[in-house]
């Protein structure tokens, strides 16, 4: 195991990716990919499928949603509710998307009340990096792991001083996006701020009045952040991560048993406020000489959301999530866990959630008192992982977690993964196996709604997974092409049966291959590929009292992503084209929406499928100086008119320009 300082790439806090400022020297890892278990490890020696997308990376994209940027990542499929800021989820090998676990500089951002990030409130600027693991990681994080994990990494200092950006673009829509960000780091510690803003007039996501300003439906959004640390003494640092996000988004309405796709998604005067504040805390310990290293993380999310329609607010509700943490990492074969070809790692977890409704007054009828009291739950989780390297080419990595759930079925998880390298002819082969886990929502389990019945007996949502994959080197090093398989059954998955909320008899199947590669050619030009076929069903009950096989909606069975980047001659400019191609994408046919008795809706929908699209997007970005840059670009540049959801319009061709400047 190639040698890592634990103290500057620490799990569950990718803050700390960096190496620290004035401590001992480290060794270059190439790709760390810090989320990878309780301890970080390097992508090469890690036996999951697993993608890093680089600071330059999301640069050159041009992109302004991460949602977007992660589009080119094989085994994910997102899906946008039409305009910039409408609800935006992203589903990693067919599985939902309340079973990707979000962590923005180590802090597990999921709405509480939901278990699912939205990603539409999460904004490209001040990245440093972006970590994806595919397949269930639920033995490391817990339930709604199950599809894997996106670990968002913020920028900080990487050498003594003061330093930081500003930029402002401006585009169609009229749409303006700007950032600032500062950092400082001294002999003792450092800390980074960044501040993003970005609004939109939009466009009308239901279709119809493209042309009208006064039916746009626009977005806002602001982002604050700070992150630091502290040496305290040369064996314990001290840090922080603070995180605020404050959004909102106009919205039209669903017409359920409209005639027609189009007529789905009417105009509507309605809009959705949400704040988010996320905090953690931590102290990390290196005692018996750097042989055992501990770490103790608080961490505190609260989220509040309103809904509006003709300027009276119908909804609103407050979720918040609690949770300390305790890791503890011991070297097996060496005196320090940074020197240790075996570690092993026990972590030990306690967290509570809340949720409450402040506002019922969209619903059709007066809820009654008991729909305003608030709910909580509480988990205690234990978590045991080993770490092993043998000769530098063969890599095991196994964990174990049980999660103590209070108002449901406990839950144990297991993952296995193995790496083998061929260091002759460049080939690597890697395979992993594994358990997940999705707990209820808490909708799910206390209902919530008129007539929506909680049912206290859910389990949570239980899935076995496996894949294997090769990966093979050429050309010197320059270019890399792998291929992965992977197969996964979910059991007791959670439906919405109109009236309250079940666990399905059936099992869902899903099942695919995902493809990447990447070519580079002198500093000139860099190419990349990604492709991934996916076969996704679900047994689901019917009317008559038997069950039917459906396809899995919103998910691609064919999705390919071509990124080129070239730079000029000149070493100034560089022009990056991305080109997307969908098929085979499902949604579930509203057309055929009825009403049980109470008024509430049948959710046996037929499926319908959308039509195949080709999206192609042009960034540039030219070096003025040292210190400023120019950019500009334009998306959808084909003008394609096409659905990523049942009767939402999407963003046609739209150009902008920006600057910025460093310091």
């Amino acid at each position: 195991m190639k040698r890592l300082n634990f103290l500057a790439v620490v799990p569950l806090a990718a803050s700390l990716s960096q190496p620290a400022i004035a401590q001992e020297e480290e060794t270059d890892l190439g790709t760390v990919v810090v989320s990878g278990g309780l301890t970080p490890i390097e992508s090469s020696a890690l036996g999951r499928a697993s993608t890093v997308i680089t600071a330059d990376e999301i640069e050159n994209s041009g992109q302004r949603s991460v949602a977007d940027v992660l589009r080119r990542v094989p085994g994910l499929s997102v899906s946008r509710t039409g305009a910039f800021g409408g609800l935006t989820q992203v589903r990693i090998r067919g599985n939902e998307g309340n079973a990707t676990k979000v962590f923005i500089d180590g802090i597990d951002a999921s709405t509480p009340s939901q278990g699912e990030f939205d990603f539409s409130s999460l904004l490209t600027a001040d990245i440093e990096r972006i970590e994806v693991l595919r397949g269930p990681q639920s033995s490391i994080y817990g339930s709604n792991a199950q599809g894997g994990v996106i670990s968002i990494i913020t920028k900080r200092a990487t050498e003594p001083g003061v330093s930081g950006s500003v930029g402002l673009e401006v585009g169609g829509e009229e749409s303006i996006y700007a950032r600032a960000a500062g950092r400082f780091a001294g002999p003792r510690g450092d800390i980074s701020l960044s501040f993003a803003r970005f609004e939109t007039e939009g466009f009308d996501v239901s279709g119809t009045n493209n042309s009208s300003s006064a039916f746009r439906d626009g977005s806002e959004n602001t982002t604050l952040s700070v992150n630091g640390r502290y040496f305290l003494t040369d064996s314990v640092t001290l840090g922080g991560v603070l995180r605020y996000t404050d959004r909102s988004v106009d919205n039209d309405s669903d017409v359920f048993g409209a005639p027609t796709i189009d007529e789905l998604v009417a105009d509507a005067n309605e809009r959705s406020d949400r704040t988010s504040l996320y905090g953690l805390a931590f102290a990390e310990i290196e005692t018996f000489e750097g042989r055992l290293l501990h770490r103790f993380d608080v961490g505190y999310v609260d989220e509040e959301s309103e809904s509006f329609s003709d300027g009276a607010q119908t909804f609103g509700n407050e979720s918040a999530r609690t949770r300390f943490t305790y890791t503890g990492t011991v070297a097996l074969d060496a005196t320090r866990v940074a020197n240790a070809n075996h570690t092993l790692s026990f972590s030990y977890q306690w967290q509570k959630e809340t949720f409450q409704q402040t506002n019922g007054d969209g619903l059709f009828s007066p809820p009654p008192p008991s729909f305003f009291e608030e709910q909580e739950r509480t988990q205690n989780s234990y978590v045991l992982e080993y770490r092993g390297s043998f000769a530098d080419v063969f890599d095991v990595q196994a964990s174990v977690r049980h999660d103590d759930n209070e108002e449901f079925k406990d839950f144990t998880s297991y993952a296995l993964g193995a790496s083998y390298a061929f260091t002759q002819t460049g080939t690597r082969l890697r395979a992993s196996v594994g358990t997940g886990s999705v707990n209820p929502t808490f909708s799910e389990q206390f209902g919530f709604f008129n007539n929506f019945v909680g049912n206290p007996d859910l389990e949570p949502e239980e899935s076995f997974a496996w894949d294997i994959g090769v990966e093979q080197s050429f050309l010197n090093g320059n270019g890399l092409i792998g291929i992965t398989y992977f197969q996964e059954d979910v059991d007791n998955e959670i439906r919405n049966t109109g009236t309250t909320s079940i666990n399905l008899d059936g099992t869902s199947h899903r099942n695919g291959i995902e493809v990447f590669g990447r070519y580079s050619f002198s500093n000139a030009f860099d190419a990349s590929l990604a492709y991934t076929y996916l076969d996704a069903t679900e047994e689901v009950p019917t009317q008559a009292g038997g069950s039917r096989d459906v396809v899995e909606v919103r998910r691609p069975e064919h999705q390919l992503s071509l990124v080129g980047t070239y730079r000029l001659p000149n070493d100034r400019t560089t022009i990056t084209a991305e080109v997307e191609y969908v098929s085979g994408l499902f949604d579930l046919d509203f057309r055929t929406a009825s009403f049980l008795p109470g008024g509430q809706f049948d959710d046996d929908f037929d499926r319908v499928e959308l039509d195949d699209y080709f999206l192609v997007n042009l960034a540039v970005r030219h070096e003025l100086n040292e210190q400023v840059t120019l950019t500009g670009g334009v998306t959808n540049l084909t003008d394609d008119n096409y659905q990523e959801l049942a009767g939402y319009a999407t963003q046609g061709r739209t150009f902008y320009v920006g600057l910025t400047a460093s310091f």
